[in-house]
């Protein structure tokens, strides 16, 4: 694993946390609604081992459902404890959006120098075509 991916995998406990305090949801419904979050390769058995931890934290409870149309499913729903962790989660993030904003625009300033000729040392353009229309879209 890349360490671009282990910090993406960081994430995935407030995202469930985010998605089970919107609704409860079965294992491989959290990771179909990942993909609705940006995130469209999540591990279904990295998701189940974030889930377990979550329920031995106590941040959610889970129940088997049976179901008419299927096989029972573990649905799982947040606790007033997930609930305030996500809370907990949301100043964290807000602190660091903050950091990454300010890093992207000084990157796209840099980016905008070198463009138009500054000495400095050379600061490319990703090459992944998500990130550089993102910087596009700073700049205007």
């Amino acid at each position: 694993m890349n360490p671009y991916e282990a910090e993406r995998r960081a994430l995935l406990t407030p995202v469930l946390l985010l998605l089970l305090a919107e609704r409860r949801g079965h294992g491989y419904e959290l990771v179909r609604r990942l993909v609705d979050m940006g995130w469209p390769d999540a591990e279904s058995a990295h998701v189940y081992r974030v889930l377990r931890g979550l329920e031995t934290c106590g941040a959610v409870t889970s129940h088997w459902d049976a179901s008419d149309h299927g096989p029972a499913r573990r649905v799982y729903a947040v606790t007033h404890q997930g609930a305030m962790e996500l809370a907990l989660w949301f100043v964290r993030l807000g602190e660091l959006h903050g950091i990454l904003h300010l890093f992207l625009e000084r990157y796209v300033q840099l980016t905008d120098a070198t463009a138009s000729g500054d000495d400095r040392p050379s600061a490319p353009l990703p090459t992944d075509p998500a990130s550089a229309d993102h910087i596009r879209r700073m700049r205007k």
